[in-house]
């Protein structure tokens, strides 16, 4: 392994332990009995009521398509992120030792990693809670639950898998395209962060990326053709589907492209910022 590579992952290394191991990794607990409560204990009320059980992928892409869920979601993960990049201590001698660009490689590294780890969490949780089968078709507790129970099919509890989740995707598809596309959103809004604390040393990169949430939810909330400009709505694989037509209301592929050229540009602002960091003066006291 050469130097270049040692020095990434040594960065990487080096914040991804100090992440983990922060007292503040607590809320993402929270966030997890938050989920459990808000949508797998319901989805399991159904199934027993239904007599059969869940399949164990079901709750976390109930989780994944959840709106509320889907903001709560990158808020915690934002709370966890929000001083980082750090540049106090030590780091500035780190960069130094590192460089510029290599140190950016390590953080771009450790934010994959954080992602990775947050999204495994939710996913293994989600798993855990289900007490369900293992399978890989949709189960008949979500998708004949409301032909059984007409009266119930507008309840909050039936929207968490809505059938145009289930009458037009795999079951394994949404499971991966939910963790990918929730994922993405993750490190858009990670990279939005690290572009204003590179550039201006401050935490302002935490209050425009809560903007994009907020938007993201306001356009989503209100159905306008603007929602595809924010991530959020391109993370919910449902409002890509009709409920029956075939024929989807927005391509997914569409949701892939627009967060890979988002990834892109921001990684490519990122590192064009790095001239304008200076050593000396972003250090936090």
């Amino acid at each position: 392994m050469n130097k270049t590579v040692k020095q990434i992952f040594s960065v990487a290394k080096t914040e991804y332990i100090r992440w983990i191991t922060n007292p503040r990794i607590i809320i993402l607990g929270v966030l997890l009995i938050f989920i459990k409560t808000l949508a797998i204990e319901p989805l399991a009320a159904r199934a027993e009521k239904f007599g059969e059980k869940l399949i164990i992928f079901e709750p976390f892409i109930a989780v994944g398509n959840s709106g509320m869920l889907a903001m709560l979601i990158p808020l915690v993960f934002l709370v966890l992120l929000a001083d980082y990049p750090k540049f106090g201590g030590n780091t500035m001698f780190f960069i130094s030792r590192t460089g510029k660009r290599n140190w950016l490689c390590g953080q771009i590294l450790f934010l994959i990693s954080a992602i990775f780890t947050f999204m495994n969490a939710i996913l293994l949780s989600s798993i855990l809670f289900s007490g369900g089968k293992f399978g890989t078709n949709w189960s008949d507790a979500v998708t004949k639950y409301n032909s059984r129970f007409p009266e119930e099919a507008f309840n909050f509890d039936s929207q968490l898998l809505p059938s145009n989740l289930y009458n037009q995707i795999p079951m394994i598809k949404a499971v991966l395209q939910t963790f990918i596309l929730m994922s993405a959103y993750l490190l858009t809004l990670s990279l939005i962060i690290y572009l204003f604390k590179i550039l201006f040393g401050n935490a302002t990169g935490f209050a425009a990326a809560m903007g994009i949430i907020a938007l993201g939810v306001t356009t989503t909330s209100l159905y306008s053709e603007l929602r595809w400009a924010f991530p959020m709505a391109n993370t919910i694989m449902w409002l890509h589907y009709e409920e029956i037509l075939k024929e989807p209301i927005y391509p997914v592929w569409a949701s892939f492209l627009y967060f890979a050229a988002a990834i892109i540009i921001l990684s490519a602002f990122n590192f064009l910022g790095l001239k304008k960091l200076n050593l000396t003066e972003s250090i936090e006291l």
